[in-house]
């Protein structure tokens, strides 16, 4: 069985700077701990003491979130793609150029309010997301969100959002604590 494992820029430091891994497991709960076996520490950073899914980290398979799913017991099986997703505050990489935090208000459309679209983001660009506040009605979605990541990256990631006909607008200042 192979699992493929998309990996987030802040634990690439785990996997040598992979950004995709293969794996296997029968469930979420046992690709996490072969995850590990093959990257010491990795584990730690998805999962707290109790072994339960960190709060702010989250895990795709095959595009559903696995807390929508089974959590843990989620079954996965030969081919399964696996995205981790965690929500990391500001600040970029030590010693990495490359790595800038963009800060940004969104407005969505109303036709676009029930898409996964900061999912998305994370998924087909190599960025982290963070949102920072939001506001959600049947009309509008407001959203306060950083993107971390390469200079390149981030800029394709708002080309995307601005295609898909959201505002976007820069934060002049951090008021978001």
């Amino acid at each position: 069985m192979s699992i493929t494992v998309r990996i987030p820029q802040p634990l690439r430091k785990l996997t040598s700077g992979q950004n995709e891994v293969s794996s296997s497991g029968q469930t979420a709960k046992e690709l996490i701990g072969n995850l590990d076996q093959q990257y010491v520490g990795l584990k730690e950073r998805l999962c707290d003491e109790t072994g339960a899914l960190r709060r702010f980290v989250n895990i795709y398979v095959n595009d559903e979130d696995i807390r929508f799913l089974q959590d843990l017991d989620t079954p996965l099986k030969d081919g399964d793609l696996v995205f981790i997703v965690p929500a990391i505050a500001g600040g970029v990489e030590e010693n990495d150029p490359k790595n800038i935090t963009r800060k940004i208000y969104l407005t969505f459309p109303q036709k676009r309010i029930q898409e996964p679209i900061v999912w998305r983001l994370a998924k087909k660009f190599d960025v982290i997301t963070n949102i920072r506040g939001a506001s959600v009605s049947e009309e509008i979605g407001l959203m306060a969100l950083e993107l971390e990541g390469g200079t390149t990256d981030i800029e394709r990631a708002i080309s995307y959002l601005k295609e898909l006909g959201v505002k976007v607008e820069p934060i002049e200042k951090d008021v978001i604590e």
